[in-house]
């Protein structure tokens, strides 16, 4: 495999914080607490993370039962055995439970969290991998679809049909029989000869199964010898080791919200759009209220719930201690729950995550005492074979793809014209603007007046000239009738819907392709932390 980086200056719709965080850590630094190029961060961060043997025994006894039952192997668990004996921290990173994996770019998250556990390792800091599932999210839309690349270079997208109930975390959402048919369709991706590892790697996504525990299973396949540790966060006992943080979440809601709206304010002047706007009468806390995870919102000393009446404090309290299941985090709470649980020395994050912590960053402050590094995590592109061959054909590369379809189209059709025909366009548009430019002197030693009509008319010379080449290339690719097929090819591989392959394609695509070996070979090949986009040719 070979690489090579792109700015993210250079990729459509990212963001001037991410480019701040990454290029320009200086002036972001006070909305986070590390800088996560700067080699002294982790062992300063390292510092701050032990959590106290109690907490780290009942949180390792989860974790043993939950990865045995979604089928991590002995290198799971005897990384958990070492956060259980407290001699390794965590290194977490987390995402939705995305139907068959959801978008590439949550392989990348535990690909980044796997090497950068190692690199610690290596440099004296023992650290293992944590993927936090989402389990507790209720957006059914964003994860119950998910998109595949097939053969003939088309997009296959693929949606569970059955709808659960409003407001239910997917960790509660169990696939009905039409999984069946939407497995057998992945499964079809794979070559005949390969039939029997799409029946190992996507068994979890059966009848009956949740969307969390499919993932989990999935992802141990995927990830099978590298030691990655999967934390569901719907067990009881994770929730009722959180009832101190949503306690205080309760009691100091207002102050938590001044905060936040405070910190939203200092990065909009500094031209940053915040990424969570809560409501005035917002908190941080969602309660499951008659198996819907609703929003807790304050109203004058008390709160409410929507569609559900009015609570006071005291009765929020005694719920929580009664039943501090029914309790789970929002966005900005979420990663204070984590590392209340485990050792976080370092979260590996996606663009609107590092977002997210600039906000979270306060209540690190007022709840927690410290905050984890950042890592952004692995942006990757993957090129196959047959990308390979048609950027080599029309000499073009990923940036060219950003331009959008009609530009690269003309692009593409004006490579296909015959080199002799080309150097011959070449030729006399050298030769044309020989003669302009002479012409131009002349014109202008007559009458310096002119210069201005001169140009003019040059460039409109230009202009048909162009236009002409343009009409012989069009000409030239709709006789062969290819250019299309192959635009489609490179745009439905690499920057399918105008957006980046990481966030649009299913991981699977590639590995139907390139077998599971994928895995390890990215996990040596990528750059980790990187500043940059990677294009990785397979």
């Amino acid at each position: 495999m070979d690489s090579r980086c792109i700015p993210f200056a250079e990729i459509p719709q990212s963001s001037k914080l991410l480019a701040d965080y990454l290029y320009d850590f200086s002036r972001v630094a006070s909305f986070y607490g590390y800088d996560p190029f700067q080699p002294d961060s982790y062992p300063r961060a390292a510092r701050q993370a032990p959590v106290e043997e109690a907490r780290r025994t009942a949180v390792a006894d989860v974790l043993a039962e939950q990865n045995q039952q979604f089928g991590g192997g002995p290198e799971t668990q005897e990384n958990i055995a070492r956060l259980r004996r407290g001699q390794a921290l965590a290194v977490v990173t987390g995402q939705q439970v995305g139907l068959f994996g959801g978008p590439a770019y949550s392989v990348y998250k535990a690909l980044t969290a796997i090497r950068l556990a190692r690199k610690l390792t290596a440099e004296g800091i023992e650290a293992v991998p944590v993927f936090w599932l989402a389990s507790e999210d209720h957006d059914l839309e964003e994860v119950n679809h998910s998109t595949f690349l097939e053969d003939s270079g088309q997009l296959l997208t693929l949606r569970d049909a059955v709808p659960p109930g409003k407001d239910t975390p997917m960790g509660h959402v169990r696939f009905g029989t039409p999984i069946e048919d939407l497995r057998r369709q992945v499964a079809a991706l794979w070559p005949q000869e390969l039939s029997d590892e799409p029946q190992v790697l996507l068994a979890g996504y059966a009848p009956g199964r949740s969307y969390a525990d499919a993932f989990a299973r999935l992802f141990h396949r995927l990830f099978s010898g590298l030691g990655l540790v999967i934390l569901d966060p719907l067990h009881p006992t994770f929730h009722a080791l959180s009832r101190p943080l949503f306690r205080r979440a309760l009691m100091e809601a207002e102050k938590l919200q001044n905060l936040i709206r405070h910190r939203s304010l200092e990065l909009e002047q500094i031209g940053h759009h915040p990424q969570v706007r809560l409501k005035d009468n917002g908190t941080l806390v969602f309660m499951m209220v008659n198996g819907r995870r609703l929003p807790v919102r304050r109203r004058g000393n008390g709160f409410f719930i929507p569609g559900n009446g009015e609570r006071s404090l005291e009765t929020l309290q005694d719920q929580l201690e009664s039943g501090p299941s029914r309790f789970s985090a929002n966005v900005l709470l979420r990663p204070l729950m984590q590392d209340s649980l485990l050792p976080t020395v370092a979260y590996v994050a996606g663009p609107h995550e590092i977002a997210y912590f600039a906000q979270a960053h306060v209540l690190y402050g007022e709840l927690l005492g410290q905050m984890p590094v950042i890592v952004p995590r692995a942006s990757l592109t993957l090129v196959d074979r047959r990308a390979q061959r048609l950027l080599r054909k029309y000499s073009v590369g990923l940036p060219e793809c950003f331009r959008g379809r009609a530009v690269l189209r003309a692009l593409l059709a004006e490579r296909m014209l015959p080199p002799r025909f080309q150097s011959r366009l070449q030729r006399a548009e050298a030769k044309i603007e020989r003669i302009l430019k002479e012409t131009a002197t002349e014109v202008q030693k007559l009458d310096p007046t002119l210069q201005g009509a001169t140009d003019t008319s040059r460039r409109k010379m230009l202009y048909q000239f162009n236009k002409l080449r343009g009409k012989a290339a069009r000409a030239r690719a709709e006789r062969e009738g290819i250019v299309d097929r192959h635009l489609d090819i490179l745009l439905n591989s690499l920057y399918p819907h105008r957006d980046l392959q990481e966030r649009r394609l299913s991981f699977l695509s590639f590995v139907a392709r390139e077998g599971r070996g994928l895995v390890p070979r990215l996990l040596e090949q990528f750059q980790s932390p990187c500043r940059d986009h990677q294009v990785i040719f397979l």
